[in-house]
């Protein structure tokens, strides 16, 4: 007799139907805080990786993060996580050693790109090229690494000299009060970087003398096109 494709095709479906409901789905926890969650480039990431069916997102309340012991936090196969301000990074590794999800994110490394410093030493050491720079560390105990000879038109800092314009940055990547101080030549006075604030992340100031307390990283002034 006639072969009915038609039954075959349906088997196939059920059996497929049934492969996929009992295929197990991986649990993808986010835990960030609610202000990084709740953002709308990370809601949109979200959203593409929700419409993969074998994907189930839990994302980890801030309350919970804040307040809960991580023995209380939900369980998850892959963990994304990452540091912001508030953000206890130390309960999220030591959560990441008791259930021992797939993380996604070094959290080790977290603490090193909180610090300018170590942040150069690592693209020093992979060859990264940067621009030329030094560290005043005025938290030193050692008076060679805080030398600061400070004159109308450049700085020396630890016997390297900037010329205008230079860049001082915190040591802090988490302070994002970034001057750039301009030569005479140029009129002088400083270009004063911030988190972005409505439509504004930076203002000029008549000030021309670089800051006197704090630590700080000065490297040479890059112009781009």
């Amino acid at each position: 007799g006639d072969t009915d494709f038609g039954d075959s095709n349906d088997g196939m479906d059920s059996d497929t139907s049934t492969s996929s409901s009992n295929s197990k789905q991986v649990v993808v926890g986010i835990c960030a805080m609610a202000k990084k969650t709740q953002s709308k480039p990370m809601k949109e990431i979200l959203t593409r990786l929700g419409e993969f069916e074998f994907i189930k997102l839990v994302t980890f309340e801030e309350n919970v993060i804040l307040r809960e012991p991580v023995q209380n936090w939900p369980i998850c196969d892959c963990l994304v996580s990452f540091h912001s301000k508030g953000f206890p990074l130390e309960k999220a590794i030591e959560y990441a050693q008791l259930r021992n999800p797939f993380v996604l994110n070094n959290l080790h490394m977290q603490y090193d790109i909180q610090d300018r410093r170590r942040v150069y030493a690592i693209l020093e050491k992979e060859g990264i090229e940067i621009p030329r720079y030094a560290v005043l560390d005025r938290d030193s105990p050692d008076p060679k690494h805080h030398e600061l000879i400070e004159s109308e038109d450049h700085v020396e800092v630890n016997g390297i000299t900037f010329n205008k314009p230079f860049v001082e940055k915190p040591v802090s990547a988490e302070d994002h009060n970034i001057y750039i101080y301009y030569p005479t030549s140029a009129g002088g006075g400083s270009q004063r970087l911030f988190r972005k604030i409505g439509s504004r992340s930076s203002v000029y100031s008549p000030e021309s003398r670089v800051r006197k307390t704090g630590s700080f990283i000065y490297e040479d002034f890059m112009p781009t096109d």
